[in-house]
């Protein structure tokens, strides 16, 4: 099965970006956060569309928020989406109850059975397949041996599928100090439909961090070789590069994913 190349699409100030893109053949489709800005119409851009939100605090005991579930259901439902990214977080970035971002769930049998239930009830709310996404972690995990397992536990529990954030994994492998390679053995690799990749910067923290400013680093775009030759499932490679980003860096990003992606024939 050919893997399609893709870019994060949030707003109409990348649409000159998105058109460029396409006329090179750098883009299949792009991936819409929704909800998008009042009056904005993704279908403009003339490409498929991936829906996808980070908004739904899909590990919290208070429930889905429903507006902004409707809001998804709704844009993946006029662009034919052939599913729905969520993040497992508790909580999203929705005005209510957020902090800005999303806040990792606890990764134990409790959150757990919080996420299986909510998510189950968003598959059937938006009749359509959700793939399943991990944020970047900076703690250790409590109560599962990491996060992948926790990942891998609802994603079966619910007949989900799984977007594998290859940075945000490595991420998470540098700042807990583990092999690169870690957790990729406890996830069901034939659910995993698509790939993001971003670039990342270590703070004057310590950690490191998102940085979808910049352009990957080497190793991210190895890995992103390797898993696109021996995903089984894979379909989607998602460059989520910031719309105020280097323009420059944007076309960069996508030649690079486009020279490593097996021929497809989209």
């Amino acid at each position: 099965m050919s893997v399609m190349l893709g870019a994060r699409w949030d707003e109409p100030d990348q649409n000159g970006r998105f058109a460029e893109a396409k006329r090179r053949g750098l883009i299949d489709y792009a991936e819409v956060n929704f909800p998008i800005p009042f009056a904005a119409d993704p279908g403009t851009l003339d490409v498929p569309v991936i829906a996808h939100t980070s908004s739904n605090p899909t590990c919290s005991a208070h429930g889905i928020n429903r507006t902004v579930a409707e809001l998804v259901r709704t844009g993946a439902s006029n662009a034919d989406s052939p599913w729905i990214g969520e993040h497992l977080t508790w909580l999203g970035s929705a005005p209510s109850g957020s902090l800005g971002y999303q806040i990792n769930p606890l990764f134990t049998a409790e959150f757990r059975d919080i996420a299986a239930s909510n998510i189950g009830k968003l598959k059937e709310f938006y009749d359509r397949p959700i793939a399943l996404e991990l944020s970047p972690i900076y703690t250790a995990p409590t109560g599962y041996e990491s996060e992948m397992h926790f990942l891998a536990d609802v994603a079966e529990m619910t007949d989900s599928s799984i977007i594998l954030d290859v940075t945000h994994w490595q991420i998470a492998n540098r700042n807990l100090n583990r092999d690169p390679q870690f957790g990729l053995d406890a996830l069901p690799v034939d659910r995993i439909v698509e790939l993001h990749i971003a670039g990342m910067r270590q703070g004057s923290d310590g950690f490191w961090h998102d940085a979808h400013q910049l352009l990957p680093p080497d190793d991210i775009y190895n890995l992103v070789k390797g898993f696109a030759r021996n995903l089984p499932s894979l379909r989607a490679v998602t460059f989520e590069h910031r719309g105020d980003g280097p323009e420059k860096e944007f076309y960069a990003g996508l030649e690079r994913l486009r020279h490593i992606l097996p021929p497809n024939d989209v």
